[in-house]
């Protein structure tokens, strides 16, 4: 169902690119569009080509590769809302494209902001030299663009080298650079600063550009957890997939939450080392709120869980993979005859046009559940569907798209009995909510740990 939505419509026109044309009686002539999605609070997207969805569910950061007629297109790209109804949030009617020359169609802006709007890039692919490195690359991010107060300076050095007086180039928010071509090395480095300054608000690292690779580098607004390393991070693009290069600065994160009723107060020790002291049940460090992580190597790590004071015994052991940006809630959950480790991997990106909502079966007192998301005003269950049906322990939801209200939470057994609620609960739009059942204080029944959006920063 196609539906108006508080998303801005967008019309690109027609994008009328003067050249020569095949005539009718030729052979018809592909051309190459590469669709990204590079705004940062809007939801996954269907990307439509003549009116027929060639791309479904195209989420942030991803890249789709399309092989239209050359001639003129319809391209359209579709925000997918909550309850699977969608709202055109980029149309660009009559574009005309060439079948000796590549387009890229991003999504740049914001949705919160009504920004959003498609950026479309040309390329005929020329270069000098077949074993180069060939990079073009953009300037998409609104919020560098807000934290650097204008244009940024960008400087391509061999690793390790000093800040040069003068930057490789300069652009502002939308603009783009390049080709350029660049020696095959295992031994760059990429920074970026505010133009004229030497403050940099992002460093790459030690990064390779492959010989004979031809890259589209996008840069756009950082998502990733610990995002206060920097405001972006970059993407590189190649063909239709997507590499996320994170600043040198942001490693993984990660929060534990004790789910288990009846064992002791723990701690938890990262590579032998004690990491978290003394986590007493229910609690969650170093904290519920959102983006509120432990910052951990990236690698594969070894994680055990010990009695407090006891850290011979060990009752949950994992090795387990971080990545750079990316955060984790490890819980002990279970009893602690049975008890084991949920690795949940979270997000932090806020989507304009919806709630985001996780749901963990944590409880060992209650079996399957149902899980109701209840109008304001009603409590009872009666005939309404649940937005989770038969939720095992141990399960997780994922994220969910819920639609911005005021809802009563329930949780029943198959049968209809009431678990948990109803708990009257408040989804605003952008924000993330990540519920927990858990055995309650009194070991009768079930209970909530709250995290993100739920748990209201100090004041």
């Amino acid at each position: 169902m196609n539906t108006k939505y508080a998303l801005p419509m967008v019309l690109a026109g027609s994008v009328m690119l003067s050249g020569c044309w095949l005539d009718d009686d030729d052979d018809p002539a592909t051309t190459s569009v590469r669709v990204l999605h590079a705004s940062s609070d809007a939801p996954a997207v269907n990307v439509r080509v003549n009116g027929d969805v060639v791309v479904p569910g195209a989420d942030y950061k991803q890249a789709a590769v399309l092989t239209p007629s050359a001639g003129l297109a319809d391209i359209a790209v579709d925000g997918l809302l909550p309850g699977g109804e969608t709202a055109t949030v980029i149309s660009a009617d009559g574009v005309s494209l060439r079948s000796d020359t590549k387009y890229d169609v991003i999504a740049v802006g914001k949705v919160g902001d009504e920004t959003i709007e498609p950026l479309i890039l040309t390329d005929d692919g020329a270069r000098d030299d077949a074993n180069s490195a060939r990079l073009r690359v953009a300037h998409l991010s609104p919020e560098a663009q807000t934290a650097a107060g204008g244009p940024v300076d960008v400087y391509v050095t061999a690793s390790g080298d000093p800040l040069p007086a003068e930057a490789t180039f300069s652009f502002s928010f939308k603009e783009s650079v390049g080709p350029l071509e660049l020696p095959a090395s295992d031994d760059y480095q990429i920074r970026v600063t505010p133009a004229g300054s030497d403050t940099v608000v992002f460093d790459s690292g030690q990064i390779g550009l492959p010989g004979g690779a031809d890259l589209l580098v996008g840069a756009v607004d950082n998502t990733g957890a610990n995002g206060d390393a920097s405001p972006i991070s970059l993407i590189v693009v190649n063909g239709g997939d997507v590499a996320e290069i994170f600043d040198v600065d942001q490693q993984s994160g990660v929060r534990v939450v004790h789910n288990s009723y009846d064992a002791p107060d723990v701690d938890v020790l990262l590579n032998d080392a004690v990491a978290v002291n003394d986590l007493a049940y229910p609690q969650i460090a170093p904290g519920a709120m959102l983006d509120n992580y432990a910052q951990v190597p990236i690698g594969t790590q070894n994680v055990k869980v010990t009695p407090f004071n006891d850290n011979a015994t060990v009752v949950i052991e994992a090795d387990l993979a971080f990545a750079a940006g990316v955060g984790y809630t490890v819980i002990a959950n279970g009893l602690l005859a049975d008890i084991e480790a949920l690795v949940l991997t979270d997000t932090v990106r806020d989507i304009a046009t919806q709630a985001s909502v996780r749901v963990v079966h944590g409880s060992t007192l209650a079996g399957p559940v149902n899980v109701y998301l209840l109008p304001e005003g009603q409590t009872e269950v009666g005939n309404s569907s649940p937005a989770l049906n038969g939720v095992e322990f141990g399960q997780e939801s994922g994220y969910l798209a819920v639609t911005p209200g005021i809802y009563n939470l329930v949780v029943t057994d198959p049968d209809g009995n009431v678990a948990i609620g109803p708990a009257e609960i408040n989804l605003e739009a952008s924000g993330i909510y990540t519920a927990i059942a858990r055995d309650n204080d009194a070991f009768d029944g079930a209970d909530l740990i709250l995290l993100d959006d739920f748990v209201m920063p100090p004041t």
